[in-house]
């Protein structure tokens, strides 16, 4: 009977992981809309519990279970770096997956489930247990979580390339995804008005634990556990909807690199790859309006409470942030990606330096209604200059693909989207770190406790602690404010300076994606692509490289605007207009 149960739980479980809808099966022909779809509802599940990472983790851990907030930032750094380290690897195997579903797809399958556990895990009431429990129950959920979340990330992000054979609708569908990915985060700011909406219940499970400036109960832990539990479970759902509905086309034949010696080269030599992956690194600072953001709305003007406050400067931020994602696209009609990405990243930093030189001599007037007023705008512009950047990265990574297909006759499009999402993950790592341990050097987690402790103690005596946090912590509430201000700033700047040698113009593009197609139907029809059709190119390249790097920006300008929504133009289209720029230049 006992053997019996056993096995009936084990298929349940098997049937969890591996259940999808029966069209999983059936041939679907050419790519369609519904296909795209599809993959965006999936993307947008993914993003939503992806974001819960970044929307409360670190706030959880400082202020509920209440870990030094340095040591918390060491600890996420170094797990994010775990993380940022398994996208290489997690390339290689997707690459080297053989299976009836494709190399992206199988991962689709079987992770959402997985990855939505895992991150439930990371939210347990654990705030009574000892120190040392506490920091090796995260270091350990967390270290697993990585390379879980991995499993799935990589893929999804890998299957536009796969499953769209036009470069113009391709694009169309990965800058569709940044917009949808970023709606997940949406997230970030309903997650605390769920949380607290859900902590305010007296169920009867945890203890009153209070909250200041409010009377009656609350509960950090059951607020952060049942709104972490509905979001993954949403999340999860609509995550399986890709499987089914997408198919993977695009391959090539021949075999694909799969060492780490043979990836460091790959990737040393996609020049274009190497100027977006660095531009990201120094832009890493940008993030910190989200990790010290969370701080700064509960502390500094929630007193405690972040609840609303997070909408209220969040959504400015976020209307303008995908407002420009949205229109990316036909503002490449009007500019080169290159001069978009310049001239949005330094226009990024100004809106930051207003808020900060407008109020840092007072910082009182935070709550004031005028300042109020120009914090919002200054966000909304933030976000939409923002936006773009971050749309044109993947653009630009699926562009770095083609050149290397060209150069090397390899579609390494895990490897290089592995890329993507390294960046984005040691990106995030660097700025907690940098933020968290600012805030231990103003003794962020001593005061923290004490207010704590203070609150509870008033909820046991039936009272309401009273706290007005910018006038009795002014040191922890300026660093803060430098945190989402000057910061950020700093990492506007400093993201466009390996722009500037950005070599890919339109009439390469063009040149290349041509060779590419011609190339693939030769593998289609003899099984193999010439040696030294390869070889020829990767000297060409080289010749092209070199004379990039000494093109200067004024040279740069003149050529042809780059349409990132655009498909691929003929052959004879790319010779004419390189031609002409040829012509432009002599004269």
């Amino acid at each position: 009977m006992t053997k019996l149960i056993r096995e009936e739980n084990m298929n349940f479980v098997k049937k969890a992981l591996t259940w999808s809808f029966p069209v999983a099966e059936k041939q679907m022909g050419d790519y369609s809309r519904r296909e795209g779809i599809a993959f965006l509802v999936g993307m947008l599940g993914q993003n939503m519990i992806y974001n819960i990472i970044g929307a409360a983790l670190s706030v959880f851990y400082t202020d509920v279970v209440m870990i030094d907030i340095a040591v918390v930032g060491i600890i996420l750094t170094a797990c994010r770096v775990w993380d940022a380290l398994n996208d290489p690897v997690m390339g290689v195997i997707m690459e080297n997956t053989r299976s009836r579903w494709g190399k992206c797809r199988p991962y689709l399958k079987y992770m959402p489930l997985p990855v939505a556990v895992i991150t439930l895990l990371l939210f347990m009431p654990i705030s009574d247990w000892p120190m040392g429990a506490k920091i090796t129950y995260l270091v350990m959920i967390y270290f697993l979580w990585s390379p879980i979340y991995t499993l799935c990330d990589i893929p999804l992000w890998s299957l536009p390339s796969r499953m769209v054979p036009d470069e113009g609708k391709r694009t169309k569908l990965i800058s569709a995804a940044r917009v949808v990915g970023n709606l997940g985060a949406v997230v970030t700011a309903l997650y605390a008005p769920m949380k607290n909406f859900i902590g305010g219940l007296d169920l009867g499970i945890f203890a009153n634990e209070g909250l200041a400036n409010h009377s009656g109960y609350f509960s950090q832990e059951q607020g952060y556990l049942f709104t972490t539990l509905i979001i993954v479970v949403i999340g999860m759902i609509l995550f399986k909807v890709t499987f089914p509905f997408v198919r993977e086309r695009v391959d090539l034949p021949n075999a694909q690199t799969s060492n780490v010696k043979d990836i460091l080269k790959t990737v040393k030599s996609n020049s274009p790859f190497v100027r977006v992956f660095i531009s990201g690194i120094l832009g890493c600072t940008k993030t910190l309006l989200l990790t010290a953001g969370m701080y700064f709305c509960k502390w500094v003007m929630g007193d405690g409470n972040e609840g609303l406050w997070l909408i209220y400067l969040g959504a400015p931020f976020m209307v303008g942030y995908i407002l420009s994602m949205v229109i990316t696209p036909a503002m490449g009609t009007k500019f080169t990606k290159k001069r978009l990405y310049l001239w949005t990243s330094y226009l990024s930093a100004v809106p930051m330096l207003v808020m900060f030189f407008a109020a840092f001599q007072n910082l009182t007037l935070l709550h004031e209604p005028g300042y109020l007023a120009l914090m919002i705008i200054m966000l909304a512009l933030y976000g939409f200059f923002s936006g773009f950047t971050i749309a044109l990265q993947p653009v630009m990574i699926a562009d770095s693909v083609d050149y290397i297909e060209w150069k090397a006759g390899k579609r390494n499009d895990g490897i290089f989207f592995s890329g993507l999402t390294f960046n984005s993950k040691l990106s995030a790592g660097i700025a907690i770190l940098i933020s968290n341990l600012l805030l231990g050097f103003v003794s962020y987690t001593p005061v923290i406790d004490s207010l704590s402790k203070q609150i509870e103690a008033a909820a046991d005596s039936g009272q309401t602690f009273t706290l007005n946090f910018a006038a009795e912590y002014p040191e922890i509430t300026m660093m803060m404010f430098i945190l989402i201000t000057i910061v950020p700033a700093i990492g506007c700047i400093l993201q466009a300076i390996p722009m500037h040698r950005y070599e890919l113009t339109d009439a390469k593009l063009a040149e290349i994606r041509a060779i590419n197609e011609e190339r693939r139907a030769a593998c289609t029809e003899n099984g193999e692509i010439l040696e030294e059709v390869i070889t020829e190119n990767n000297e060409t390249s080289e010749s092209t490289d070199a004379d990039a790097s000494e093109t200067s920006d004024a040279e740069q300008s003149e050529e042809h605007v780059v349409n990132v929504d655009k498909s691929t133009v003929t052959p004879e289209q790319a010779e004419s207009e390189q031609t002409d720029d040829n012509s432009s230049d002599e004269n």
